[in-house]
C-alpha cells in the first residue's frame, strides 16, 4: 500500500468547519491495490463500525476471526438480498454464532443504495482510526479497481472521533432498520433441540430439508385438501345410481354450485333434428382449416368449478409469525384465521399461491389419474380419456405448423437444427410437471438428483422466439391460463428459495434471465439436492436468456437449447406482418395435446422404472404419431435428445474450421486451436466443447487436452485438423453419423465426409 504520511496539528483549522477539536492526529492518504492492503487496516482492532458495499457475508467472518477483530457494527450500502448472498450452512452457522456473542452486526439499507465508504476502527490502546475513501469490502472492488483512502488517526473520545461516530450513526438512523438473521436468530432461540436448530439454519441458506420449513407445512396441508376437492368432482360413472353425487349440465354454468364443462354426448349426432344450439358440444376451435372437419365431439377436458370448497391449513405447529402472515393475506380474501387453523375458499388459496409465486398451484395425483391446476374456484383437469387419431393428428399438426415458422419466416444457417430442439422444448415442458414422480423415483444415495432432473436453458438472440416458444408452452400445459413466464428483474434468490416451499409442480419460467443473475441464484447449484418423498412438490425451472452459457457448475444441470434463428421483429422487416399472422393464427387453435400426455404419464407411470425422464415423453409422442397415422417430421428429436444429435457447440466449431478462422498447432498429448476472432468471442467455443476434451482457454486460443476425442467429435482425424482441413463448401445442421480417418479417400469434401447419409 502507498502512502503519504503527514501530521496535521488540528488547533490552527479550528475556525473551519470541516475539521473538529484540538489536538494532533495522523494523517496518510494511501493507494490500495489489493484485499491484504486494506484488510491489514483492520487487523486486531477492538471495534469497527463501517458503511459501505459489501458483497461477500463471509468475509465478515473472515474479518472477526482470522484478522482478530473484537467485534463489527456495518451498513451494508449496496444489498437489497445481502442474506442471498449466504450460500452455504457454515457460514450462516458462524454469522448467527458472532450475532448472538454480540461481535457482528451486519444493517441492511431500507432505501436508495448508500455509495459512501466510511470505516470507524478503534485499536486496543484506545487509538482510533477514521477512515473514508473509495475501497469497498468486495472481491470486485479488490481484484478489479485501485482504491484511494484517507486515514486519520487519534483518540477515542476526541471531537474528531465523536464527529465521525455521530455521522456513522446518521446513516444507521436513516437508511437502516433491519439488520440480518433478525428472523432467523428468533427462531433459534425458540428450537427445542439442536436437531431443530440445525435445520432451520439449514433451511434459511436453501439447504435443509423442504419438509421442515413452515410455509411448505401449510401449503402441504393445503394440497391435501385440494386433492380431496378434486376426488370428489371428478369420478364420472355410466350409471347416476352408482354415483355419490350427480352434476347437472346447464345453460348457464355461472349459476351452478358446481359445474363440469365437457361435451354432451347424449345427443345423437346422426339426427340433425337434435343439433341445436342448446344441445351442442361446446366449440374449442379444434376445426382442420384444410378440411373444415369438427373435432369438437371428441374432446373429454372437462373444467370443474367448485365454488364452495374449503382449504385448511393447520397452524399449531408452525412459527407464530409464519403463521400470522399466511394467514393475513388470506384473511383479506375470505379466510377465516382461528388460533390453530386457516380455512379459505379454493379461490383465495389459488390466487394467494399465483401470487406469491407467479404460477398456478398444480398437483400430479397418479392414483386419480388426474393433474389438478388451480384457477380462482376452478379445478382444471386433464388426462380424462384417450385421443382418438383425428384429434391427435390435429394436436401434432398444430405444434409442427409453431416450429414450422423457422422454415417460412426465419433466417438461420441451422433450420433443422433449431427446428428440432423446438421440438425438444415442447417435449421437457410436458415432462416438467411430472418431475417430482421421477424425483422419488430415481432418488438414492449414489444419485445425484441436479444432474437428472435439469433445468432448461434456452439460448437465443433477442429475436429469436424463444420467449414466444416458452409462453406457448405454458398455454399448452394450463390449458390457457398461463400465458407469460417471470420477468427476470421480478426475481431474485429469494424467488427461486420460495417457489420450493408453495407444492405445486407447474413450470417457472424465467424469461430474460442474465447469465449474470443466473450464476447469482445460489439455490440452483443444489436445487434438487435436498428433495425427499415428504418434501413439497417443486417445479422444473425454464430460462430463456439472449447469453451465452453459464459457468460449467450450472451447464451441469441445464438442458441447453439453441435457437439460432432471427425472425422479423420490426413492422418495418420483410415479411413481419405474415410471419406475425400465421404465428397468431396457430396460437389461436385449441390444443389439448398435454391432456393427452398425461393421461398416457398417469396410466403408464413410466417413473417407476427409474430410469428415463424426458425420453419417456419422446416415445409417447412417437406413439402419437404412429396412432394418427402421421409420418413424425425430419426435425423430430426421434432417437436421442436433439442438443445432442444437433449440437450447436459442434457446428460453431465446424463452421469456423471451415471457414479458416481457427488453426491447430501440435502440443504434447494434445493440440491447441488458434482462433481468427476477439477473446471475449472465443469464451463461447470452449464452454461448448465436452468435459471430457479436457479443454482450456488462453487469450484466442483454446487448448485441447484428449485430441483424438476431439477430432472424432469434429468428424476429422488429428493429422487433418493440423495440416489444415478448411473448404468452400456450407457446413449443414445434419447430425455427423460418419468419420473420416487420415487413411481413407480424400477426394471429397469437407461435409460429403462429415454429414453422410
Amino acid at each position: 500500500m502507498e502512502e503519504l504520511r503527514a501530521n496535521i496539528s488540528f488547533d490552527k483549522f479550528a475556525d473551519m468547519p470541516e475539521f473538529y477539536g484540538s489536538g494532533a492526529a495522523g494523517y496518510r492518504l494511501a493507494m490500495v491495490k489489493d484485499r491484504e492492503d486494506f484488510l491489514d487496516l483492520f487487523e486486531g482492532a477492538h471495534h469497527v463500525d463501517a458503511v459501505t458495499y459489501a458483497e461477500t457475508p463471509d468475509l465478515m467472518v473472515k474479518m472477526l476471526t482470522e484478522y482478530d477483530i473484537g467485534s463489527l457494527d456495518v451498513l451494508i450500502g449496496n444489498a437489497d438480498e445481502y442474506a442471498d448472498q449466504v450460500n452455504d450452512v457454515s457460514t450462516a452457522r458462524s454469522l448467527v454464532q458472532l450475532r448472538q456473542d454480540d461481535r457482528l452486526t451486519v444493517r441492511l439499507k431500507n432505501r436508495k443504495i448508500v455509495h459512501s465508504k466510511i470505516y470507524r476502527i478503534v485499536m486496543p490502546d484506545d487509538t482510533v482510526k477514521l477512515v473514508q475513501g473509495s475501497a469497498n469490502l468486495s472481491r470486485n472492488s479488490w481484484e478489479y479497481h485501485t482504491n484511494q483512502i484517507s486515514v486519520f488517526t487519534t483518540d477515542v473520545g476526541t471531537q474528531l472521533d465523536k464527529e465521525f461516530k455521530r455521522f456513522i450513526d446518521q446513516y444507521r438512523e436513516t437508511y437502516s432498520n433491519q439488520t440480518l438473521l433478525e428472523g432467523l436468530v428468533e427462531a433459534l432461540e425458540e428450537a427445542d433441540s439442536p436437531e431443530e436448530r440445525e435445520n432451520r439454519i439449514e433451511y434459511w441458506v436453501g439447504a435443509g430439508d423442504l419438509d421442515v420449513s413452515d410455509t411448505a407445512a401449510l401449503n402441504q396441508d393445503a394440497v391435501e385438501d385440494l386433492k380431496d376437492v378434486a376426488d370428489q368432482v371428478t369420478a364420472v360413472v355410466d350409471d347416476p345410481a352408482e354415483a355419490d353425487e350427480t352434476v347437472a349440465f346447464i345453460e348457464e354454468p355461472e349459476n351452478a354450485d358446481r359445474t363440469i364443462v365437457e361435451p354432451d354426448d347424449s345427443t345423437d349426432k346422426d339426427d340433425p333434428d337434435e343439433m341445436d344450439d342448446s344441445n351442442e358440444s361446446p366449440d374449442v376451435g379444434l376445426v382442420e382449416s384444410d378440411h373444415e372437419t369438427s373435432l369438437t365431439d371428441t374432446l373429454d377436458r372437462p373444467r370443474v368449478r367448485a365454488p364452495d370448497e374449503k382449504i385448511r391449513m393447520g397452524t399449531s405447529k408452525v412459527d407464530k409469525d409464519t403463521a400470522d402472515e399466511f394467514g393475513a393475506s388470506l384473511r383479506d380474501r375470505g379466510a377465516t384465521v382461528e388460533d390453530h387453523s386457516i380455512t379459505a375458499p379454493l379461490s383465495a388459496y389459488n390466487n394467494q399461491v399465483k401470487e406469491s409465486t407467479a404460477i398456478p398451484s398444480m398437483s400430479v395425483l397418479p392414483d386419480a389419474e388426474q393433474v389438478v391446476i388451480g384457477e380462482d374456484d376452478e379445478m382444471i383437469l386433464v388426462a380424462t380419456d384417450e385421443p382418438t387419431p383425428e384429434v391427435l393428428n390435429h394436436c401434432l399438426e398444430t405444434i409442427e405448423d409453431y416450429i414450422e415458422t423457422v422454415e417460412n419466416h426465419g433466417y438461420t444457417q441451422s433450420e433443422t437444427a433449431v427446428m428440432a430442439q423446438m421440438y425438444e422444448a415442447f417435449l421437457y415442458g410436458f415432462w416438467a410437471p411430472f418431475a417430482n414422480q421421477y424425483a422419488e423415483a430415481l432418488s438414492s444415495p449414489s444419485r445425484t438428483l441436479d444432474n437428472v432432473l435439469q433445468h432448461l436453458y434456452i439460448e437465443g438472440k433477442s429475436d429469436a422466439g424463444k420467449d414466444k416458444l416458452t409462453e406457448y408452452i405454458l398455454r399448452l400445459i394450463s390449458d390457457n391460463t398461463v400465458i407469460s413466464g417471470v420477468d427476470a428483474d421480478d426475481v431474485g434468490v429469494g424467488e427461486i428459495r420460495g417457489i420450493r416451499e408453495w407444492d405445486t409442480c407447474f413450470p417457472y419460467a424465467i424469461i430474460d434471465a442474465e447469465k449474470r443473475k443466473i450464476q447469482n441464484w445460489s439455490p440452483i447449484r443444489n436445487y434438487w439436492g435436498d428433495w425427499t418423498p415428504t418434501s413439497v412438490d417443486q417445479p422444473c425451472l425454464i430460462f430463456t436468456t439472449n447469453d451465452a452459457l453459464p459457468k460449467s457448475e450450472f451447464r451441469n444441470r441445464m438442458k441447453i437449447l439453441s435457437m439460432d434463428v432471427s425472425f422479423p421483429s420490426n413492422p418495418e422487416d420483410p415479411g413481419f406482418r405474415e410471419a406475425q399472422d400465421d404465428l397468431a393464427e396457430v396460437l389461436e387453435r385449441e390444443n389439448p395435446i398435454f391432456s393427452y400426455v398425461a393421461r398416457r404419464m398417469l396410466t403408464e407411470q413410466p417413473w417407476t422404472s427409474g430410469n428415463g425422464t424426458i425420453e419417456d415423453v419422446r416415445r409417447i409422442f412417437r406413439e402419437f404419431y404412429a396412432e394418427a397415422g402421421r409420418d413424425e417430421p425430419e426435425y423430430f428429436p426421434a432417437g436421442e435428445p436433439a442438443e445432442k444429435t444437433y449440437d450447436t457447440g459442434r457446428i460453431k466449431w465446424q463452421r469456423d474450421i471451415q471457414g479458416g478462422r481457427v488453426t491447430f498447432e501440435p502440443e504434447p498429448d494434445a493440440i491447441t486451436a488458434d482462433f481468427d476472432r476477439e477473446e471475449y468471442e472465443v469464451y463461447d467455443y470452449e464452454k461448448r466443447l465436452p468435459k471430457r476434451f479436457m479443454s482450456e482457454k488462453s487469450s484466442t486460443s483454446v487448448y485441447i487436452g484428449a485430441p483424438e476425442e476431439f477430432a472424432e467429435w469434429i468428424g476429422y482425424s488429428v493429422n487433418e485438423l493440423l495440416n489444415g482441413v478448411a473448404e468452400t463448401e456450407e457446413v449443414s445442421d445434419q447430425p455427423v453419423e460418419t468419420t473420416k480417418t487420415s487413411d481413407e479417400d480424400e477426394s471429397g469434401g469437407f461435409l460429403s465426409r462429415l454429414f453422410s447419409d
